[in-house]
């Protein structure tokens, strides 16, 4: 048999049984073993390196900017025709338009990191009104008031236990209540109707009258129009306060806690100073400005005093009772001194 003719065999039996070989052929690929990913894993396939941005992308961002930049600059520092006198008119024209665009955009940069005004609080009221002689100025948010978030009702704020007595036994006539806050207006003011329904506090200043310092709102109390000497500060940010730390005292972050009594116990300390006549605060909270609780310190110093004040009167009494004793005993058994 010459081997055309087993050629032809072959042949003749792959198209009468072509439906096996098929079926035998999907069945190995399907099965994964001899799929296309085997197949290729078996292969080095060298990793796409991603192209950057080409020399026109650059081209095109560079003269994008630069027409964002003039124009810009051209908005910017246009001439104000409100000005008499233009101070850059003697410089060249791109120039002038430059010093104008800096002076704009210092002049929105200090609209938020100064305060709104250089006197932050109206003068002291005058006789027939009452002018409280101290002014106590708080912190509202983890002071006062603790924010607290919930899918249901969003943002709401939990009040400090002894908030109430808190404001109304140091309200007027003993300290002028001003809440100054980093918060925005238009949200701290609700908080302060809640906290505050019988009107303790008298003023309210909010992140505008802050001075923006290194991401903090610092509070500036040479601008709130009042004797420093007569001022106290409460927060719990000791750099809100860095420009008048000696006028401040610095509690500890509230976190929510409902056992919480540290509003409770700073009343006796703040009546003290409202009811002695303090010439200048500060000289008293110096005498705490290296403790680290001041509520906790004053609160021994008060125990101690106490203490002393009961040794005190033990001996006096004892003294007055040896006294009336040792009268009714020369009465009663012996005779009388004789004057000499």
């Amino acid at each position: 048999m010459s081997r055309r003719f087993y050629k032809n065999t072959l042949n003749l039996l792959y198209r009468q049984n072509r439906h096996i070989f098929t079926y035998s052929k999907n069945s190995l690929l399907s099965s994964g073993r001899f799929s296309l990913k085997n197949q290729k894993a078996l292969y080095y396939v060298k990793p796409k390196q991603k192209k950057g941005p080409s020399a026109r992308g650059w081209i095109i961002f560079g003269a994008g900017m630069a027409s964002l930049t003039t124009a810009a600059v051209t908005y910017l520092g246009f001439p104000d025709p409100s000005l008499e006198q233009d101070p850059y008119k003697n410089e060249s024209l791109p120039l002038q338009y430059i010093y104008r665009t800096r002076d704009k955009i210092w002049d929105f940069y200090e609209m938020f990191a100064e305060p709104s005004s250089k006197l932050l609080l109206p003068e002291p009221l005058q006789e027939p009104y009452i002018q409280p002689p101290y002014t106590l100025i708080l912190e509202m948010t983890d002071t006062l008031v603790h924010p607290e978030y919930d899918r249901k009702s969003g943002w709401r704020f939990r009040k400090r236990p002894g908030i109430e007595f808190f404001l109304n036994s140091l309200g007027p006539p003993l300290f002028e209540i001003v809440i100054f806050t980093h918060e925005v207006g238009f949200s701290a003011s609700p908080v302060i109707d809640g906290i505050d329904p019988n009107g303790m506090i008298m003023y309210r200043l909010f992140r505008d009258a802050t001075n923006y310092v290194n991401g903090t709102h610092v509070k500036d109390l040479s601008c709130i129009n009042r004797d420093l000497k007569k001022v106290i500060v409460i927060d719990c940010n000791k750099s809100a306060a860095k420009y008048n730390e000696r006028n401040a005292i610095i509690l500890k972050k509230w976190e929510g806690d409902p056992k919480d009594t540290t509003l409770f116990d700073l009343v006796p300390l703040l009546q003290t100073i409202a009811t002695s006549n303090i010439e200048d605060v500060r000289t008293v909270l110096d005498f705490y400005k290296n403790e680290e609780d001041i509520v906790a310190a004053f609160k021994r110093n008060q125990a101690r005093l106490l203490e002393a004040e009961k040794a005190r009167q033990e001996q006096a009494n004892q003294s007055q009772s040896s006294s009336w004793s040792g009268v009714f005993g020369r009465g009663l058994f012996g005779k009388p001194n004789k004057p000499s």
